[in-house]
């Protein structure tokens, strides 16, 4: 009887496509596809998945700095990211799209299951936000009261709904799993 290969899963971050991609974006794919390789040799079964985040505020920025509409400037830069990966010849097995149909059926999927075992809830959550990061920022993370990767953009001091999952829940077995597979 043949023995079934272990599996093996690597993704890259997936990238907003709100510019074309740059030398860290080259830097993040080839490192993913040189593990995935190496497993490959290994005997492993590797799935290896990169991708582009199409829906987020720095991409209709973008656009609308550009004057063309969102979803134009997103085909374009992921094809480039696309384009990327060949040129730089990175053997994904999955290009993800978060604009995809199928990216939007599964995420829905997955909230929807989530939620219903009571593990998400709404609230509110505020804060100081960097536009520039698309992250909150605290007092601490600051420098002269500026986001230090973008000084010279206003933090905006949000107010919004949100949902939230109960992490806490599960703090247990998130330690248990960190300790146990993830590589620093």
């Amino acid at each position: 009887m043949e023995k079934k290969a272990k599996k093996f899963y690597i993704t890259t971050a997936i990238d907003y496509v709100n510019a074309r991609p740059h030398v860290g974006h080259a830097f993040e794919k080839v490192l993913a596809d040189a593990i995935a390789r190496w497993k490959r040799l290994q005997g492993k079964s590797v799935w290896f998945l990169t991708g582009t985040d199409e829906n987020a505020q720095k991409n209709a920025q973008a656009a609308r700095e550009a004057g063309i509409p969102t979803q134009e400037l997103v085909d374009k830069n992921s094809r480039a990211f696309i384009e990327l990966c060949k040129k730089l010849n990175v053997a994904y097995d999955y290009f993800i799209r978060t604009t995809e149909a199928k990216h939007v059926k599964v995420a829905q999927e997955i909230f929807e299951k989530v939620y219903k075992k009571g593990d998400i809830y709404k609230g509110t959550y505020e804060g100081l936000y960097c536009y520039g990061c698309e992250a909150y920022k605290t007092e601490k993370d600051l420098v002269n009261g500026k986001c230090p990767e973008h000084p010279d953009k206003e933090l905006a001091h949000l107010k919004e709904e949100a949902y939230f999952f109960k992490l806490s829940k599960y703090k247990a077995q998130v330690e248990k799993f960190v300790k146990n597979y993830i590589v620093p």
